[in-house]
Formats: structure tokens, sequence, C-alpha cells
């Protein structure tokens, strides 16, 4: 019997640790379904019945100890309140299991019914029992003996126990590796209890077994210290990463509403933290009460997630619009009153990710504020910004890697008819972006100040190339390099500039510096100070993609460049316009009059070269004589073009 009482206090002390504790996992959900299909409510059923089960037992045994007519009425029931509540450990256990890895989750109730049989069927026998004495009876002297049919309600465990185990290796997978761990432990404990209550029945160490494992599951599983963000009292980053793996791995379809406080970093520097960190914890509290404490999860500072599943009635859309509305009115907690802003995007799962990789990268793009007040971010925008990341990633990676070449696009001269310049163009070795134009990766550069060693690298490869003077020998006068609006933010840019020219030994001549037409105008004076200082000392400056944009002909006059370069766009809209076409003559001539080469890109048939020759263009750049090519084959083809072959 000391292994009867050691179950009841063991697991009566589990129970008293877990509620006065005030963890909130143990807040009942509302409705019976959804209390099944809690982890947490099953932990205390689990506890419950193994408590009543060895209190039915100890109590039984006793009263069988001095067993008469006038106790014969509570040692029956004793023993029936023990089948019974033993009867429900042991579905309660299997139930157990299938709610931590979510194999419990989206089930039929045609499944449920089954399920339910066996234990039905159990505990119809032990509630029959006082007319049919089938699972056990009391003699003449009041001693009790077992029924016929008491092996069904040892089967019963015995099904329940391998459903268990079946639903564990069936998605084992939607589980961490240390709840797998803690999980597999369990079971092979309680199956070693079972067997040994089956082959020494006078030893009754099952229930004892039974507690011991429910003390491992309550340290291992359910207690969620760990879990919880003490900032917000929500279920922390870790815990939402186990409830997608639960759900993504058994195949649930749900939805996730992202919630993101954009300007609570902002009023953080403004209000004592003991005021912002009672104002989150209201922002918390009404997050909670329009979804659950077990949906509502804290991932960052004014970050949270809303886990909704249309099979429990929570429709995300209606959830977005809930917080929108909220977040429209003011917000009050001591002596703050607050106007808070919000985006909120909903991200459904399997459609939009389908995997806790995809989620975990999709998160760590983040949001981005696009403007003021509250607004709901549509997925596509959110997954673009997810696209955004993976690209600077690998971006980042083929810098640090060095992963960098130059490629060279020629140049063709109307009047010597023959390549006389180049374009440096930036390429990148890597699979990510092997597939993407530079015109893509290149404002990200930008973007996450990449464009600095970027462009401190083409300007060395460029100089490098021209220090070996095969490019010169084959009549090449300059090559054009771009320059982002971004570099000239460096103070240092002409310094660096000067010191891998000098070191190289290039005239500055051979450096034409393209600068976009945007970049150009007197809103960015530092370009402005930096293009002149870098004129006096002998570099030139090409204005690239001419005729979009701003399209400002003062900034032209004023900007003395060498080289003009037409947009390819409006060539080809020359093609099909007659005012495109009057349009591109007249700009042409002006730009040539004011003593600029005009270079026409996006030159790609013979039709479009005759058109630009006759609108005045003196300089050709585009695929009809080459696409951009490696230094090597560059060199090929100014080779075989001075040997008389043009391409």
């Amino acid at each position: 019997m000391s292994f009867e009482i050691s179950a009841f206090i063991l697991s009566l002390l589990c129970l008293v640790y877990s509620l006065s504790a005030k963890r909130r996992q143990y807040h009942l959900p509302k409705g019976l379904k959804n209390m099944l299909l809690s982890q947490h409510v099953m932990f205390l059923a689990l506890l419950i019945c193994n408590i009543l089960s060895a209190a039915s037992s100890v109590g039984g045994v006793y009263l069988q100890a001095i067993a008469s007519r006038e106790v014969v009425f509570w040692q029956y029931l004793l023993h029936a309140c023990y089948f019974f509540f033993h009867t429900t450990l042991s579905i309660s256990f299997a139930l157990y299991i299938m709610n931590v890895n979510g194999a419990s989750m989206g089930r039929s109730p045609r499944f449920y019914f089954y399920f339910a049989l066996p234990y039905l069927c159990s505990e119809l026998l032990v509630l029959t029992n006082s007319f049919t004495g089938a699972a056990f009876y009391m003699d003449a002297r009041f001693l009790y003996h077992r029924g016929p049919l008491m092996p069904l309600l040892y089967a019963n465990g015995a099904v329940y126990l391998v459903l268990g185990v079946l639903f564990f290796f069936r998605y084992k997978q939607a589980v961490s590796r240390a709840d797998s761990l803690a999980i597999a432990v369990v079971i092979a404990l309680t199956s070693l209890g079972v067997t040994i209550q089956g082959l020494y029945p006078n030893l009754q160490v099952e229930l004892f077994s039974e507690s011991l494992n429910f003390l491992a599951l309550m340290i291992l599983l359910e207690e969620r210290g760990g879990h919880m963000d003490p900032a917000t009292g929500a279920l922390n980053r870790l815990a939402f990463a186990d409830a997608n793996r639960r759900l993504m791995e058994t195949g649930q379809t749900y939805q996730i509403v992202l919630v993101k406080l954009t300007d609570i970093a902002l009023f953080s520097k403004l209000f004592s933290g003991r005021e912002m960190d009672a104002l989150v914890m209201r922002v918390s509290g009404w997050l909670t009460s329009i979804s659950s404490e077990q949906d509502l999860f804290s991932l960052r500072d004014g970050e949270f997630a809303l886990l909704c599943s249309e099979a429990e009635g929570r429709d995300a859309a209606a959830t977005a619009t809930a917080v929108l509305e909220r977040f429209g009115q003011d917000w009050k907690t001591g002596s703050l009153t607050l106007r808070l802003e919000t985006m909120v995007s909903v991200v459904r799962v399997p459609e939009d990710v389908a995997s806790l990789t995809d989620l975990e990268e999709l998160l760590s793009s983040g949001f981005r504020k696009a403007g003021p007040g509250s607004r709901l971010v549509p997925f596509a925008e959110l997954s673009a910004h997810r696209r955004n990341r993976r690209i600077e990633q690998a971006l980042r990676g083929a810098v640090n890697d060095r992963r960098l070449h130059v490629w060279y696009q020629p140049i063709w001269s109307v009047q010597k008819r023959r390549t006389v310049a180049a374009e440096a163009l930036l390429r990148v070795d890597s699979e990510e972006l092997r597939t993407l134009s530079p015109e893509e990766y290149i404002p990200l550069a930008e973007q996450c100040g990449l464009i600095r060693e970027i462009g401190l690298f083409v300007f060395e490869d460029v100089c490098r190339f021209l220090r070996d003077r095969q490019a010169e020998a084959a009549g090449l006068s300059y090559i054009e390099l771009n320059l982002s609006v971004h570099q000239f933010l460096y103070d240092d840019l002409v310094e660096r500039f000067e010191e891998i020219r000098a070191r190289y030994g290039v005239p500055r001549e051979k450096l034409n510096l393209e600068i976009t037409e945007s970049a150009s105008t007197d809103k960015a004076p530092a370009v402005r100070e930096a293009m002149e200082t870098m004129r006096s000392m002998g570099y030139t400056f090409s204005l690239d993609d001419f005729g979009t944009g701003y399209s400002n002909l003062v900034q032209l006059i004023r900007g003395n460049y060498k080289n003009v370069k037409m947009d390819k766009s409006l060539l080809w809209d020359a093609e099909g316009s007659a005012a495109a076409s009057r349009l591109l003559d007249s700009l042409i001539h002006v730009i040539r009059s004011l003593g600029c080469n005009v270079v026409q890109e996006g030159v790609e048939t013979p039709a479009q070269l005759e058109r630009t020759e006759t609108s005045g263009g003196n300089l050709i750049q585009g695929y009809y004589f080459s696409r951009p090519l490696p230094e090597d084959r560059f060199l090929t083809y100014l080779g075989r073009e001075a040997s008389g072959g043009r391409r």
C-alpha cells in the first residue's frame, strides 16, 4: 500500500504546484471540445484521475481489512471508483500524447467516436457491475474477487497505451527533439509499470509509476516558464515555434495574424519603463481577450502573433479588423493616454508558408512602416520584404566571400565604327542571384550599406584591368563605372578612389563615372560638391538614364557631363510613335549642341541602330553589338573586332 499512498501524495503535490503558481496554461478554455483538445487541461485530468484512483485503491484496501456488512457498500463503491478513474486515466494519457504533438487536431467526430468506444465499453462494464459482477464481486465474507471480464479493463488500458505510442511515432516530427525524448521516456516507464503490475498483481506499482511519469511531464513539458515572455505575460517566440511545428507537421490549415506596434520604440524613449511596461501588458491583455491565452505570442518588442483556426471559429480577417479598429482609439494606463499605431498582416498556412523555416524567414524580414497610421499589410507586401531579405543575405554572403566579378559591355562609336569604350557592370557569383538583374539587387545593396564595398571593389577591379593596357592597345579610350548616390554619403569616397587609382597607375581620364539623373539634382548638395571636387581633379562624368525620372535640362546644362546616356525606353517608343520619335530627335539635338556625347542604350536591331544614327547619337550600347562579357571574353571581342569582325 505504500506505493499507492506515495502515488496519491506525489500526484497531489504536482496538482497543487501546477495550480498554485497561477500558470496561464491551466486556465480552462471555453467549450468541452477545446478542453479535451488542450494539452494542459488533459494533464490536469491525468493528475486528478491518478489522485482519485490512488485514493480509491487505498480506501478499498483499508475497508478490505475490516470487511463487514456495514462497510460493504463503501467497499464496493471505492473499488468501482478505482476502475472508473483508472480507465479514464488510460484514455486521458493517449489524448494527452495526441494533444502534445497535434495528432488530435482536425479529427472528425467519427474518429473520436471510435477512439472513445473501448473507453465507453469499459465504463459501461464498471457501471453495470453491481448487476453483473463481471468486473469484480464480493463473496459471502465480503472479500473482493476479480470477475470474469476483468481482463477487458486491462485490455482497455493496453489499447490506449498502444494508441499513444502509435500517435507519438506517427507525428514525432511535430514536437521538438527535447519534448519528443521526454514523451518517449514517459511512454517507456508507463509500459514498464503496467508490465510489472501484470506480472506481479500483488505489487501495486502501476499508479506510483504513473505518478513519477506525471512528475516528469510536469517538469519537462508542462513547466512553461521558459515559454513565457515576462514583459507581456504572453507565450514567447519559442512557444510560437513549437505551436506552429505541431500544427504544420499534422497538416492543419490555419492563419496567423501578425501585429506590430510601429511606434513603441519611440514611446519607450519618451516615457518611463514602468509606464510602458504597463501599457504593453494592457495591449497584451486586450489581444488575449480576442483570441485566447494559448493563441497569443509575443515575438519581440512590440510584435505579437495570434493563431486563428477556422475549425475553432476564429476568423483571421475579423481578428485583423478588430485589431485595427481598437488601435484607432486611445490606450490609457496610469498617467498615459496614447494613440498607438500598428501594422497587421494575415499569413495563411500552408498557402502562404508551408514550413517552419519559411515562417521564420518571413518573420525575420520584418515589417516596413510605409506611412502614418495603422494599416493592414497585404501578404504580397510582406512576402516582398522576405524576398528582399533573402536577396540581401545572398548578396552579403557574396561580398564577404569575394564572389564578385566585373563584366564589360562595349560602347560603339558611330564616327570611328568601332568600340571606343565600355561600361563596367557588376556580376555576382551566387545561386540565389544568378537569375536576377542587378537592377533588383543593387537598390538593396544601397539600402543595407553594401554599396560602398561593392563600389570600391568595382573601381579597383577596373583599375587593375586598365593597368594591364590590353584594353588600351585594342583602342579602348575609357571605361564607364556606375556611381551610386549612396557612395557620396561617405566622406572618404574621393580619397579612397584616389588611393586605388594611384596604386594601379591609371590616368583619371581613363575612368568616366556614371551617375543617375535623379542623384545629380540640387536636392543632393553632397553629391554636387563631391562631383565638383572630382571634376577639378580630372575625373569626367556621364549622366545615366536620361529621359526617365527628372529629365531636367537645367541640370544637364549645369552638370558639365562628358556623356549623356539616353534611356532605352525612348528609343523603343520611337519605333511605334511619331511623337516619341520627334522627342528623341529633339533631345539628342539639344544634348549634342551642348557639346556632350549621346550614348544610346538598348540598341538591339539594325533598325534601331539606323534610327539612332539618323537622330544624331554618336555612341551606341546594346545587344546588337554585344551583351556584357567577362574580362577575357571582352578582350577576345575587341581583338576580333580589330581584325575585321564586329562579333
